[in-house]
């Protein structure tokens, strides 16, 4: 039995680990454009472009890991069918679940895995991603701002800008839209034809040129007083030098299980009181979608072990190609029913718990099915052989 294991581990290894590069990279490739594309245009240095890839990478894991197990399985079982090792090693009294409790227990410790990276790695990555984020763009705002694109970094403090276009030759900001102290009850909104963003002494400041304000009055908010100008500066707070600062991110993908059961407390315990019932109501759904996304997803390891087994044995003819194809459409299928469930679970259509476990319980089902044909026509192939016997053929004495 322990060469066996060995055997079917040396087989499943080498394809699991190339799956597992193959499908991370396919994740990461959005990822990657989109950053190195920012990172170019803005001059932002690669160094945090690294650090963000790398804080994306446990988001990346979790979802690659049950899709590189099952496409493994079936390059390594499709192998051993294709060459009659399979049938060879029933020959030799090796039963199917000899073949595949092996699997199945190495699908149960990459859910664990799995389970540990949603847990503990993933929540920080997230925050972490955030943090640095967040400080890059109070350091360089022009990290994520576009064209025809409101800023909303600055929300906090009380302002919103946005820029309608950039002169290629001044390096200047066209159409300038400045919305001040919006908190503060007295707005302040500035329109300016060109602006230009600029550090002096440690401060950003930004210079418009050519634009009105308008503020409300002192002594009556409903009229406004306009002010034109040739040229204005505003002190924003920002930053020269890239300060790394503490963040605290209170979105339920940043927080860890148990977190996240304590913040779904904290919603229905305040559901009653609630203002506004309905964005309550929404919280709470999406909270809980979190919260059994975080199981769900580990657990579709042994899922898709389940349905990988039996699949693996049955290619014979089309190969290796042949076993990817199909382990692909079953990973649609599976992620396809992910995202449906995971829509209608924050609708509010169907509970949150059915909704994450719905692609888990199909392909589940599926893959028990699967195995339970296996083991019957194993069974049944037996009892129409029980009365088979080998001829038995009696020789002549040779005469003397």
């Amino acid at each position: 039995m322990r060469i066996l294991v060995r055997y079917i581990l040396k087989e499943f290894l080498p394809p699991f680990f190339i799956a597992l590069i193959c499908f991370t990279l396919m994740l990461i490739f959005n990822d990657l454009f989109r950053l190195t594309k920012l990172f170019v245009q803005k001059g932002v240095s690669p160094l945090y472009l690294i650090e963000l890839l790398i804080y994306v990478m446990p988001a990346t894991l979790v979802l690659s890991l049950p899709m590189a197990l099952l496409v493994a399985m079936l390059l390594a079982l499709g192998r051993l069918s294709t060459d009659n090792e399979i049938i060879a090693m029933k020959a030799h009294g090796i039963a199917f679940h000899q073949l595949m409790l092996p699997l199945l227990a190495l699908a149960t410790a990459l859910s664990l895995v799995d389970l540990v990276l949603i847990d503990y790695a993933l929540p920080q990555a997230n925050v972490a991603y955030a943090s640095l984020q967040r400080d890059i763009r109070r350091h360089k705002p022009a990290f994520i701002l576009e064209e025809a694109t409101v800023m909303k970094e600055l929300e906090n403090e009380g302002k919103l800008w946005m820029y309608e276009s950039m002169d290629e030759k001044s390096g200047r900001m066209q159409n300038v839209k400045i919305w001040d102290n919006i908190w503060g009850g007295r707005p302040r909104f500035s329109h300016a034809q060109e602006a230009s963003l600029g550090f002096e002494d440690g401060r950003a400041l930004l210079t418009l040129y050519d634009g009105h304000t308008y503020e409300p009055s002192v002594g009556n908010l409903d009229e406004f007083r306009v002010t034109q100008f040739q040229q204005q500066r505003l002190s924003l707070q920002l930053t020269e030098d890239l300060e790394r600062s503490e963040f605290l991110n209170r979105n339920p993908r940043s927080m860890r299980i148990s977190e996240l059961k304590t913040f779904i407390g904290t919603l229905k315990a305040s559901l009653q009181t609630s203002k506004n019932k309905d964005y309550t109501l929404r919280k709470i759904l999406s909270a809980e979608v979190e919260f059994h996304k975080k199981f769900s997803i580990p657990f579709a390891c042994f899922a898709l072990g389940l349905m990988g087994v039996p699949l693996g044995l049955i290619v014979k003819k089309g190969g290796r190609m042949f076993g990817f194809g199909i382990g692909l459409a079953v990973i649609v299928v599976y992620y396809l029913l992910l995202q449906v469930g995971q829509n209608a679970g924050m609708n509010g259509m169907i509970p949150p718990a059915l909704a994450m476990w719905l692609p888990n319980i199909v392909i589940g089902i599926c893959g028990a099915a699967f195995n339970f044909w296996m083991i019957a026509e194993g069974k049944i192939q037996a009892w129409r052989d029980r009365d088979t016997q080998l001829p038995i053929v009696v020789g002549r004495k040779a005469a003397s």
